[in-house]
């Protein structure tokens, strides 16, 4: 949906059909905002029911969110990114975004462990 508004919203510069650019692939950083905030609420929202939370879970989804929030943009300027800023090719837009994806699992999980 992101893509696709930022599709529609953008004049395309003359003598192109649209404005989106190879940036625009990069979700990664939505799914890392959303793993975190999902995994916030469904924490505050089971401790609400008093449903049982297993702290293993909890400790490895934060783990791996902590990991994604502050090694990941690191690793993604190193190795997907020139010395000009340009990303350097479609393979890793698509490797930083199933990191990403993977990430956004992990609370997914969590979830699925709590409310099963």
């Amino acid at each position: 949906m992101q893509t696709w508004i930022k599709y529609a919203s953008r004049k395309a510069p003359t003598g192109r059909r649209h404005a989106l650019r190879r940036d625009d692939a990069l979700l990664w950083i939505d799914w890392l905002v959303t793993a975190a905030l999902a995994l916030g609420v469904s924490l505050v929202t089971a401790s609400m029911q008093g449903k049982p939370v297993d702290s293993f879970q909890v400790g490895v989804t934060l783990a791996v969110l902590v990991l994604g929030l502050a090694v990941m943009p690191k690793v993604v300027q190193e190795f997907c990114y020139d010395s000009a800023g340009d990303l350097r090719g479609w393979s890793h837009i698509v490797c930083a975004n199933a990191a990403g994806l993977v990430i956004l699992l992990s609370p997914v999980a969590a979830g699925v462990k709590v409310y099963g």
